[in-house]
Order: structure tokens, then C-alpha cells, then sequence
């Protein structure tokens, strides 16, 4: 959650997108006044929006929402934390795993924990 002046809206939106991913995220405008606007979409497009229709008036709240996940399959998933377990330990491999999808850091230690005990 990011507090956001309006003036530098778009570009913050823009940098955001290029820096976290283009994850999906909100701005919350005038959040408990008269004129409450919240608007969803990815960052991209939200930086286009503000960027087109230029900077709203008054307050704005810029939720980023958690990177999605990229790897859905167990064999897809399996193959990354083995690439993972060649640099690092256990503990960092599934820390970094998880950072990358978005999986559970949990998941992944207790799997890459499995797969560590399976080269012997």
C-alpha cells in the first residue's frame, strides 16, 4: 500500500509496473469522503489511465496486489526448485522460489526439503 501525491501518480504507476511486475492493483481516491473512487486494474493500465486523463484531484491510495503465480505444475515447480537447491540451501532456495510465483515459502521448503532428501 503506497500513499501516493496525485501530481506523480501515472509516473509512480509506470515505474511500479516496470520495477514490481504488471500485477494487478487499485487507487483508492478520497477514501471516507463524498467523492470516494477506487479504480482496478494492472499497473500498466492504471499509468495510462492517470496518464491520458491526467491527475485526479485530491487524496490517492495505491494498492499493489501479490506477484501472480508463473508456475502452476508440480513437474514445472519441481524443476525450479532443483535449478534453486544447485546455488542455495533449502531455507534460501524456497525463499526465493517463493518470492518469483508468489507459491506459499512453506510449500515450497517442505518440497524442496523432499527433494534434497531424494539425492540422498
Amino acid at each position: 500500500m503506497f500513499f501516493e501525491s496525485t501530481q506523480r501518480l501515472a509516473e509512480s504507476l509506470a515505474d511500479m509496473a516496470e520495477t514490481l511486475g504488471d500485477r494487478p492493483a487499485a487507487v483508492a481516491r478520497e477514501l471516507t469522503k463524498l467523492h470516494e473512487e477506487i479504480r482496478r486494474g494492472r499497473l500498466a493500465d492504471l499509468a495510462d489511465h492517470y496518464r491520458d486523463a491526467g491527475p485526479p484531484r485530491g487524496e490517492a491510495v495505491i494498492v499493489v496486489g501479490p506477484p501472480e503465480r508463473i508456475a502452476q505444475d508440480r513437474a514445472e515447480i519441481d524443476g525450479l526448485l532443483r535449478a534453486a537447491l544447485a546455488e542455495l540451501g533449502v531455507r534460501d532456495a524456497a525463499a526465493k522460489l517463493a518470492a518469483e510465483t508468489g507459491l506459499p515459502r512453506g510449500e515450497l521448503y517442505r518440497r524442496a526439503l523432499a527433494i534434497r532428501d531424494e539425492k540422498g
